[in-house]
């Protein structure tokens, strides 16, 4: 069993680590740490969202000692231009013992405006979403996507994808197409 270290608690994060890195190929035993405080509780734009994920997983891989692998599971929205919403995202860092640094996204999907401006004045989109759908802490368990799929989709699948995309690179057939030139 190969030591997996993970910057979140979060239950739908560690479930998407873990059956991202079965479907690769590879057993592993998560090991789930608090994430840093000084994370952005709503990162917006591509770079916030990946500094998110890489911090994460470079602390969880810190953290754990015995550790081969850091995951830094981060969501969040990128602002389009011309378009009131934003789109959803979820960005996966993998960091090995040797600082080597691999990334994955899920799919995006539509926040809705009505969401979006609460979130642009400071709310938390879990916050905002919990409190539509008056359900608390939404996004520990099935998050936005869960709750405009009617669980067609949920947070676990969305955190499966970006890990996996992630380990593309850490394949067996292909770390020779992404070793140095």
């Amino acid at each position: 069993m190969i030591p997996v270290a993970l910057g979140s608690r979060n239950p739908n994060k560690v479930r998407g680590t873990e059956l991202a890195f079965r479907l690769a190929g590879f057993r592993v035993n998560v090991i789930s740490v608090e994430p840093p405080n000084d994370l952005s509780p709503e990162p917006i734009g591509l770079s916030e969202i990946i500094n998110g994920a890489v911090k994460r997983a470079r602390y969880a891989i810190n953290m754990v000692q015995s550790a081969d692998f850091g995951v830094g599971i981060e969501a969040g929205i990128l602002r389009i231009e011309g378009f009131n919403e934003g789109i959803d995202v979820t960005i996966a860092s993998i960091i090995d013992s040797d600082g080597e640094i691999t990334l994955g996204m899920s799919p995006g999907f539509m926040v809705p405006k009505r969401f979006m401006n609460k979130v642009l004045q400071g709310i938390e989109l879990n916050n905002v979403v919990s409190g539509y759908y008056g359900e608390p802490n939404l996004g520990r368990r099935y998050g936005l996507v869960g709750a405009l799929t009617r669980r067609f989709i949920d947070r676990v699948v969305l955190n499966t994808e970006a890990v996996y995309m992630a380990l593309i690179p850490r394949m067996p057939w292909n770390t020779e197409l992404f070793r140095g030139s």
